[in-house]
């Protein structure tokens, strides 16, 4: 499925164009609902990942890479389980802004899900940004 850039992610992206609304670091989070992303999504439309050992990944506004031909990307980020109890299916990823918790985009995986039940199941992920 193709990454969704949500109503409010882009107005968000809007105003931070236009220096209204100042720019924030981004948080990575994986979605444990099956969902399918639309353009009246919010961040609370997505229940987040809670399997042993998942943690939001902060994606740093200087460390994504430099944009090029209408893209940008960052490092992958892996999520691993860690061996405990809690287990979840995984169907995509969001992200929300580090302070204001808006939902800036999601995209859903189509080969979703993925069970991270044992120790060591991964999902990763490389954050990137194509306009056409």
């Amino acid at each position: 499925m193709a990454l969704l850039v949500p109503d409010t992610g882009e107005n968000l992206v809007l105003e931070m164009i236009v220096n209204k609304t100042a720019a924030q670091n981004w948080v990575l989070r994986l979605f444990s609902s099956n969902t399918t992303p639309a353009e009246g999504d919010t961040a609370g439309t997505y229940t987040e990942a809670t399997f042993s050992g998942y943690s939001a990944a902060t994606l740093t506004g200087g460390s994504w890479g430099a944009a090029s031909g209408g893209s940008i990307s960052y490092a992958q980020q892996t999520f691993t389980h860690n061996g405990g109890v809690t287990s979840n299916n995984i169907y995509g990823y969001y992200i929300t802004q580090t302070t204001s918790g808006v939902l800036v985009l999601a995209e859903r995986d189509g080969s979703a899900p993925f069970a991270l039940s044992n120790n060591g199941d991964n999902v990763k992920i490389t954050p990137a940004i194509t306009c056409s």
